[in-house]
Formats: structure tokens, sequence, C-alpha cells
């Protein structure tokens, strides 16, 4: 139906080749993605496939960067001054424990863009949804 409508329209004809090549042109761009342990291969000049050469001591470090990293992305969200009550918070919540009101209110700015995201409509809903399955994947 599509293609009728676009001939009586007078639409240009996206074909099945186009949006291939365009899908071929977005991965090229697109890395790969690797583990903390097949990056740290690939940092010290190792094969991915070749893991069992790099000590514990390497993956501590890049374990202990990569929390970093996700706490400087936090920052970018909740700000500076939230910033330990919202690392409080994501550590009680992934260990089921209760959490203190005071943990909450560090991550109350990620709750509050979640709701306006909910507020805005179902096309936001899905686009966020869409991005946190490609976050997973990364």
């Amino acid at each position: 139906m599509d293609f009728i409508r676009s001939i009586v329209n007078e639409e240009d004809l996206i074909l099945d080749e186009e949006v291939e090549k365009l899908l071929d042109a977005i991965k090229k761009f697109d890395q790969p993605r690797y583990t903390a342990a097949e990056w740290a291969a690939i940092e010290g000049g190792h094969s991915v496939d070749d893991l069992s050469m790099i000590d514990e001591a390497a993956f501590d470090r890049i374990a202990a960067r990569v929390e970093v990293r996700d706490m400087a992305m936090y920052r970018l969200i909740v700000g500076g001054s939230n910033l330990m009550k919202c690392k409080n918070f994501v550590e009680f919540a992934k260990n089921e424990k209760t959490i203190p009101s005071s943990f909450v209110e560090g991550y109350l700015p990620l709750l509050e863009m979640i709701d306006d995201i909910v507020t805005a409509g179902p096309g936001y809903v899905q686009m966020l949804k869409v991005l946190h399955n490609r976050a997973k994947k990364g």
C-alpha cells in the first residue's frame, strides 16, 4: 500500500536496497561492543581470545574505572550535591535494602526526568525504551 500511495502522491520511493545501504553505512560507524575483560585484553595488546593472560588486578582496575565513569555520568543528571546520595540509593536498591529518604532525595532528579518523559506521551516512552535496549547491548 505504501508503494501505491507513494506513486499516487508523487513521493520518492524508498527501495529495500537503499535501506540496506543505509543500515550498512550505520554499521560502519557503530563501534564493536566488548566486555570489560575484552577491553583489558585489547588495551594490553592481547588477543580477545586469550583472556587468561590478564591478571585479576587488571580487572579490578578496570572495574574501578568503570565505577568512577558511571558516577560521573550520574553527576551529569543529579548534580554534584546529590551524587553520593544517588550512589547510595543505587547500592541499596541493588542489594534490595530499604532506602532512606535522604538517599531517595539524591535520586529524585532521575525520577523527575522519567516522569517528564512519561508525561510527554507514548512516543517519548518508546524512545526511552529503544535507548534503554541499545544501552543494554552496549
